[in-house]
């Protein structure tokens, strides 16, 4: 489920990029509507897009007898879903206001995707990591990707991890202030580029 999100928050981003080369960022920014609230509500129809699709995978994942603890589960993951997608999300609006040509960001994108999937917990539960390699334990310690997959594994369970909350939380306000500012032409990124 972490993976789609993670997935999804850099192909939204993407098309932003691509809207800045086509040229129909400019006339989107040139609005009477405020930068912020533009970008927050590209940021929410992202989120609202991955969420359909976890859901659509966990429809799949049923039929193949892949089942939730309890029918509940499914709507006690749908804020930890709506969360990190808003985190992941404001990642990458952040990493897209930095890049200026579509085939640059992909392949931004795969540096950023694949370090934070696989040193993170979504393979393996950190106490296993911790077994294997303590240095790598550190690593997914550091690593936001692992404390959104821990949200929505304990979410999914019906348990409350305030750790993970508080680290998703901090890290979707950090990104979405960064790409809020940096797309601001008079302060961001874009002022300094010219």
């Amino acid at each position: 489920m972490a993976m789609i999100q993670l997935f999804n928050g850099m192909q939204s981003s993407l098309s932003m990029v691509y809207d800045r080369e086509m040229g129909n960022m400019r006339t989107m920014l040139m609005s009477p509507l405020p930068r912020w609230f533009i970008l927050v509500s590209k940021l929410f129809a992202g989120v609202a897009v991955s969420i359909l699709q976890v859901y659509a995978y966990l429809v799949i994942a049923y039929f193949w007898e892949i089942e939730p603890p309890t029918f509940w589960a499914y709507l006690t993951v749908l804020p930890a879903l709506a969360l990190v997608g808003l985190m992941l999300g404001a990642l990458g609006m952040l990493l897209s206001s930095a890049i200026r040509q579509l085939e640059n960001f992909a392949g931004v994108m795969n540096f950023v995707i694949f370090p934070m999937f696989f040193a993170s917990s979504a393979l393996y539960p950190l106490w296993r990591v911790r077994e294997s390699s303590p240095v790598l334990y550190r690593i997914c310690e550091f690593n936001p990707f692992t404390h959104a997959v821990e949200l929505i594994r304990f979410s999914f369970y019906g348990k409350f991890d305030p750790v993970s909350l508080a680290v998703v939380l901090g890290c979707t306000i950090i990104f979405l202030a960064g790409a809020i500012v940096a797309y601001d032409p008079g302060r961001g990124l874009l002022a300094m580029r010219g």
